[in-house]
């Protein structure tokens, strides 16, 4: 993960394009949390603002989803 400066200046964190594509290639319903950079199961490949179990925000979404929105390193 890698850490990034979000628009409203928060300090958020993005996968690798190979984490990324590791998660897709293996059919998990994997997602990752922007917020605190955790990765959590059980979150569909297009799912948007998914609480994290760890932070309790609503930061986390889909392998495919960030793929499409750019955000990953």
């Amino acid at each position: 993960m890698k850490q990034y400066q979000a628009k409203n200046g928060a300090i958020q964190f993005k996968p690798s394009l190979r984490e990324l594509e590791q998660v897709i290639s293996d059919e998990d319903s994997v997602g990752f949390c922007l917020a605190c950079g955790e990765s959590q199961s059980g979150v569909e490949p297009d799912g948007r603002k998914y609480v994290c179990d760890a932070c309790h925000l609503p930061k986390v979404y889909g392998a495919e989803e960030l793929v499409l929105m750019g955000l990953h390193h």
